[in-house]
């Protein structure tokens, strides 16, 4: 039945919408959120960027856990299903990461502010997103349905955990739990949650004792400021990438230090130099 869907769905392809549908989901892409969360920590609202970071990792552990236990295969080499863009297509099918990541993003965005037009352009986008991940033939329609929902779930949720439980024990009890489960699902994914995870929880306590900057800054210093760290931060990234060799701990070393980077070291860097 599922498959019937894909077919019918691909059934309308085009040049057109192969690049537009690839262009969709890249909303919910590494440097999409990579770009959010920057703009949110570094120039808006430092709390506010903190805890969208923690929303979006809860929602990423949640999405791996439950794709370590279920272990559905994606529709990829399926009698007459065609795949674009399948290097974004990692892990288990169910239930889509890029799906439960636009749904996580786009909500907590429209939750920050409220208003009915905001829901409807954040249930637009996602929407979409989930239907460019059935177009481009690395999901079935249950996988992008459910990473909607849990996406949107975690988008109300996780905020209220943040507001009314200690930070740094949030941060280590999710850290805690996190790393039981990776050592017994053992997937690749999980083991880089568990990794930004550390980064993040060990950057934001670094950024408090010793950093505490602030949002309120010129136009023209949130301009260098945004623009060198995402420099910086790509240049750190492809350091670690050529550092660490690819087994599963590394990757965690690797994105803890990502991470803590992006949340700790970086701050204290801007900070210092006064922009």
């Amino acid at each position: 039945m599922e498959l019937a869907v894909l077919k019918w769905i691909q059934s309308f392809s085009s040049p057109f919408l192969d690049v537009f549908f690839q262009l969709i989901t890249m909303l919910a892409e590494q440097w999409t959120v990579i770009l959010v969360l920057a703009a949110a920590y570094w120039l808006y609202d430092k709390k506010a960027g903190e805890q969208l970071a923690f929303t979006l990792l809860i929602s990423g552990l949640c999405n791996n856990i439950l794709k370590g236990i279920f272990r559905f295969e994606r529709p990829i080499g399926q009698e007459g299903i065609r795949t674009l863009r399948a290097h974004t297509a990692t892990g288990y099918s169910f239930p889509s990461g890029h799906s439960q990541n636009a749904s996580t993003l786009y909500f907590s965005m429209a939750r920050r502010k409220g208003g009915w037009l905001r829901y409807a352009l954040a249930s637009a986008v996602c929407l979409l997103v989930g239907l460019s991940r059935l177009y481009l033939g690395v999901h079935y329609p249950k996988d992008a349905a459910v990473g909607l929902v849990l996406g949107a779930a975690f988008a109300f949720l996780c905020p209220v955990i943040w507001n009314r439980v200690d930070h740094e024990k949030c941060v280590g009890i999710t850290a805690a739990i996190c790393l039981i489960l990776t050592l017994l699902l053992g997937q690749r994914d999980l083991y880089k949650v568990f990794g930004l995870l550390l980064g993040f929880g060990a950057g934001i306590a670094f950024e408090r004792r010793y950093v505490n900057f602030s949002t309120q800054v010129s136009g023209g210093k949130k301009a260098l400021r945004f623009l060198l760290g995402l420099v910086l931060l790509g240049g750190v990234q492809y350091f670690l990438k050529m550092l660490f060799p690819h087994y599963l701990w590394c990757d965690a070393a690797k994105y803890a230090l990502l991470a803590f980077f992006a949340f700790g070291v970086y701050p204290f860097a801007f900070h210092k130099a006064g922009f």
